[in-house]
């Protein structure tokens, strides 16, 4: 099963229900987060061609949140996961 928000955000019913578990991670409150535009920046994948990453302030830290987009032009989010690299380049401001 898959949910959707806003921008056509989408992501997978069971990873969240296993990143709820395992890391305290709502996926639809980081969805919400990019679709009001409050990430700190969408870049490149380096570990994974043709993936990118949205730069998030989500619960006092930084988050990477990997994603593609689809045939559909939907932005599918893979995982979400606190980043001390994206933390200590970014300092969890917006901009």
């Amino acid at each position: 099963m898959w949910y959707t928000i806003g921008m056509n955000i989408i992501w997978d019913a069971d990873k969240e229900a296993k990143l709820m578990t395992e890391r305290g991670i709502s996926m639809a409150e980081i969805a919400a987060i990019i679709d009001r535009g409050e990430y700190i920046c969408a870049i490149d994948n380096p570990a994974r061609i043709g993936q990118r990453i949205f730069v998030i302030r989500y619960k006092d830290y930084t988050y990477a949140v990997p994603y593609i987009l689809d045939a559909e032009e939907r932005f599918v989010l893979k995982t979400a996961y606190a980043s001390r690299k994206y933390h200590k380049l970014y300092g969890g401001k917006n901009g």
